[in-house]
């Protein structure tokens, strides 16, 4: 994802970046002011080499080291809390000090942390009074304190600039996360490689909208407008190459006639390379659009449904080798039923008969038909640039899979109206 689609997300979702900043440093300068203050206090031991001593440099330093080393041992913890005035358990002392060779001086520095400021110099003075009481040396040292610890002015903890850049920080990844997952779960998609990876099928074309969508290109092969129609069988044909299907349901994932217009071309554009093609118009019923007329006086998919005759519903088609199987004349009964009871059989029929059934079905945001005509079978997804969010196009996508249909890829249809070839 490159820079400016981050930008994208943000500037859309802008509304729900400023939430969660607030909300976030919110958090942030709540946890920081319900934070312990914690104040540090230092005192200096000067650990001097004793005239007498036969200590080399070298043994000395060490012996110093050890002495950083004690400063929280047992025995000097008991004699610290033996003088303490305040009450302090041994694990609160231990974890509260710590002592540390300057390396390279005489020093031993005694940090100690407290929540009070008095108590943590009144502590680190009193290790750095008792710490010569348990010299490792022998008598190598001649200890003094050369920095007494003062009572700090100010917490050491919780860090405040830290903490306000750590909040910072964690609400900017927040933020940006957040406007991008819901711009990417909200945001109609509107390019072939987004759409192919959220319905995760291939885009095999990219059709322009027809601005009258009863014309028929296909019927002109050698223009341009027929040979997107060409494209799109030829890329139909390698996508079923290893599994050839004998079916193909065309539907959309909106309401609208784009996918009877494409279907409508793809089966023209199949004919015209001497397939054997049965055009049946699956949108049962009077909600689902203007319907393909067949030839007069013929029955249609409704009738051969409700016991009619396959061949007295069959109508020639505009080319040779395509045939037409209107929806014919809906007479009340539950299209549903039908579909789901006896469309599969019919289905049978037509196989046995035609190369290729391409099949018009109502769209995915109107009913189930497409996913109940469809299994068995396979299916090729109109959708329009645009005009779906990606939540939806996964759904739909996910729903047709379900039933073990087999998704052969998208058809994404630009806003780019098509010329009509004279």
């Amino acid at each position: 994802m490159e820079l400016r689609d981050i930008g994208g997300a943000l500037w859309r979702q802008k509304l729900l970046v400023v939430l969660i900043l607030a909300l976030t440093g919110a958090a942030v300068t709540a946890g920081l002011m319900a934070a312990p203050r914690v104040y540090t206090s230092t005192a200096t031991v000067a650990a001097t080499a004793a005239p007498e001593s036969t200590t080399s440099s070298e043994d000395l330093n060490d012996l110093r080291g050890t002495l950083g080393e004690i400063a929280n041992s047992r025995a000097v913890l008991e004699d610290v809390r033996a003088r303490l005035d305040v009450d302090r358990s041994l694990e609160q002392l231990r974890s509260s000090i710590s002592g540390m060779w300057v390396d390279g001086t005489i020093l031993v520095q005694i940090t100690v942390e407290d929540q009070d400021p008095e108590s943590a110099a009144k502590i680190a003075n009193i290790v750095a009074d008792v710490l010569p009481l348990h010299d490792p040396s022998n008598g190598a040292f001649l200890f003094s304190t050369s920095n007494p610890a003062q009572p700090p002015a100010t917490y050491s903890s919780p860090n405040l600039l830290l903490g306000i850049g750590v909040g910072a920080l964690l609400a900017v990844i927040l933020a940006v996360a957040a406007a991008l997952l819901r711009d990417r779960r909200s945001r109609n998609v509107d390019g072939p490689e987004v759409i192919a990876e959220v319905a995760v099928a291939p885009v095999l074309a990219q059709v322009a909208a027809p601005r009258d969508p009863t014309t028929l290109p296909a019927l002109y092969p050698g223009t341009s407008a027929a040979a997107v129609f060409r494209q799109l069988r030829i890329a139909l044909e390698a996508e079923a190459s290893t599994d050839p299907v004998s079916r193909v349901v065309v539907t959309g994932v909106t309401s609208a006639d784009v996918n009877v217009w494409l279907g409508a071309n793809l089966a023209i554009s199949l004919a015209n390379v001497g397939r054997k093609v049965l055009l049946v118009d699956g949108r049962m019923g009077e909600r689902h659009g203007k319907p393909i007329v067949g030839g007069p006086d013929t029955a249609g998919l409704y009738d051969v449904l409700t016991g009619a005759d396959l061949d007295s519903a069959l109508s020639p088609g505009p080319v040779g080798q395509l045939t037409v199987l209107p929806s014919g004349s809906w007479g009340g009964e539950p299209t549903e039923t039908l579909i789901e009871t006896r469309f599969a059989a019919t289905m049978d029929q037509m196989a046995a008969r035609f190369d290729v059934v391409v099949v018009l079905a109502p769209p995915l945001d109107v009913c189930d038909d497409a996913r109940v005509m469809a299994m068995g079978g396979s299916m090729l997804l109109a959708v329009p640039e645009g005009a779906v969010s990606a939540d939806q196009l996964r759904t739909h996508a996910e729903r047709v899979r379900t039933v073990g249909v087999r998704l052969l890829g998208i058809v994404l249809v630009t806003r780019r109206a098509e010329r009509v070839p004279g």
